[in-house]
């Protein structure tokens, strides 16, 4: 007896080929994730490389500001060290400007417009928002009074232009000096001063002592501010 093979079910078939398709979607689904990781990591790289990049930018901008303000800071204590007194010629300036940081104890400052000699100073740390503050307290040079100022640190300050001389004294007369220099000119318009110091040059110009005279100028003053005994045969 024949037995009849039912024909295949196509239909049954093709589900088979149709349970691949999920797992295509799912790795073009899983590959476009990886490609957004991939651009969000690659982002974030070129993000801190710019990040160092402008960092660095930043440290040479602060490193030249710094070498900038060294080079400024040097360039005002050389000026210093190189004024001296005989500097300040008759044609000279009464003041020179100079930056408050390079002052110095025992340089000279115009403090309320009178030439003082500092006797001590010191400096502020630099506030958050501001600069560095730098403490003086000086003495007139010509009556001795005391004189404080407070300026910030990177201001300019006046310096007076100060100058020395020697004079040989030849006489004392009604409160004033007759004086002479080395050129032979004479001068006799610097007072005797006062004080123990005007009463010892008396007496020992009185004496017979040949004294040496130093006169100081600054600021269109004057003063004698100390003596000594004239070498022999000036």
């Amino acid at each position: 007896m024949a037995v009849e093979i039912p024909p295949k079910n196509e239909t049954e078939a093709k589900p088979e080929v149709k349970a691949e398709e999920p797992a295509k979607t799912e790795t073009k689904t899983e590959t476009k994730a990886d490609a957004k990781k991939d651009d969000k990591t690659a982002a974030k790289t070129d993000d801190k490389t710019a990040a160092k990049k402008d960092d660095k930018k930043d440290a040479k901008k602060d490193d030249k500001a710094a070498a900038k303000q060294d080079d400024k800071d040097k360039k005002d204590k050389d000026a210093q060290h190189d004024y001296s007194f005989e500097d300040a010629g008759a044609g000279a300036s009464l003041t020179f400007p100079l930056q408050c940081s390079a002052l110095r104890i025992n340089g000279h400052v115009v403090i309320k417009g009178r030439p003082c000699k500092i006797i001590d100073m010191s400096t502020s740390k630099t506030g958050k928002h501001g600069h560095a503050k730098v403490n003086l307290v000086a003495t007139d040079i010509f009556n001795g009074r005391k004189y404080e100022d407070l300026s910030p640190s990177t201001h300019n300050m006046d310096v007076p232009n100060i100058k020395r001389d020697e004079f040989l004294l030849l006489n004392i007369e009604d409160g004033f000096l007759s004086l002479m220099n080395d050129a032979g000119e004479m001068k006799e318009d610097v007072k005797l001063p006062d004080g123990e110091l005007g009463d010892k040059m008396s007496e020992d110009f009185d004496s017979g002592k040949e004294l040496s005279v130093t006169v100081l100028a600054a600021m269109g003053e004057e003063a004698a501010i100390s003596y000594k005994e004239a070498p022999k045969g000036k």
